[in-house]
């Protein structure tokens, strides 16, 4: 990963400087992201936000130092949610995952971002069960972002010599199958069936959760500040 604006920069480094060892990397965050965005419901940052810094543990600990740093993180991660959006909403084509880069090797390390895909279906398991009834090409694409998850996590029982053809050719397939998922999300949408359009969210609402595992509303707890 080269070449990153300053805003992500930040974002990595906010995110690096969490205590405990849960916290996402920026580029699994982003994998992450993707998978909120694409998922057939629509999952309120209240909901998701803690997962960031605590993984699976929806009860996990708070990991900030004070309220300045929960708001700063939570800004930065709701700036690049938006931006993340708003690159699925142009034409095809236009989405670029954000990966890691061993300089060492020019090798694109894009199983950390499929891992934070991977942390995003599990949120919500029953909502991606909705594509089951999709047309071919999303069905498709589902199917194959979860072996990619499989074999991205050691998980596979697929033959050596596909997984290694499909590590190859991951970085090229990625962009093209989230655009599968986010245009049949989009044509359901459209249809009325599921979910209204993500929404731009510039900061978490004054009466949800609030994102430092407080268990109070945010108007009553980080948004009094």
């Amino acid at each position: 990963m080269s070449g990153i604006s300053r805003r992500l920069k930040q974002l990595e480094k906010q995110l690096a400087s969490l205590e405990g060892d849960e916290a996402m990397l920026l580029t699994e965050l982003e994998g992450f992201l993707a998978g909120i965005l694409v998922c057939p419901d629509l999952i309120m940052p209240g909901e998701w936000l803690p997962m960031v810094w605590g993984g699976m543990k929806t009860d996990a600990a708070p990991v900030f130092e004070d309220t300045k740093q929960v708001q700063q993180l939570v800004g930065l991660i709701m700036e690049r949610y938006n931006a993340v959006a708003a690159d699925l909403q142009r034409r095809a084509g236009h989405y670029e995952p954000l990966f890691d880069v061993d300089t060492r090797h020019d090798e694109i390390l894009w199983e950390i971002w499929i891992d934070g895909f991977g942390t995003a279906l599990q949120l919500r398991p029953e909502a991606w069960a909705k594509m089951r009834g999709s047309d071919a090409a999303t069905q498709s694409a589902l199917a194959w972002l979860v072996t990619l998850v499989q074999i991205g996590r050691g998980e596979s029982t697929l033959p050596k010599e596909q997984i290694d053809d499909l590590t190859a050719k991951a970085p090229d397939l990625i962009p093209h199958y989230i655009e599968t998922l986010n245009a049949w999300r989009i044509s359901q949408q459209v249809a009325g069936q599921f979910r209204t359009e993500a929404p731009n969210v510039g900061k978490v609402g004054r009466n949800e959760p609030c994102p430092c595992g407080s268990g109070k509303k945010y108007k009553r707890c980080c948004g009094l500040n």
